[in-house]
């Protein structure tokens, strides 16, 4: 399965895709509002017009950062 990293383009399309996703599709949520989903499941998005855009590499990438190396809490 083929996935695409995405992120919403305003907090309404985020909460409709999110659940539109969620309920239809396997989705892997990282941190940063972004999201990983199949390629397929884009036309789910599309049909219902929901607002969203692929991921910059540096988005990606920071997001995955912060799920490998978390901030330290303080005590």
């Amino acid at each position: 399965m083929q996935t695409i990293h995405v992120r919403f383009t305003s907090e309404e399309d985020r909460v409709r895709g999110f659940y539109l996703l969620a309920t239809r599709a396997r989705i892997s949520t990282l941190p940063e509002r972004t999201y990983q989903v199949p390629i397929e499941a884009l036309k789910l998005l599309d049909d219902a017009h929901v607002s969203y855009r692929r991921a910059t590499d540096a988005e990606v990438k920071e997001a995955h950062d912060q799920v490998r190396n978390p901030a330290p809490t303080v005590p």
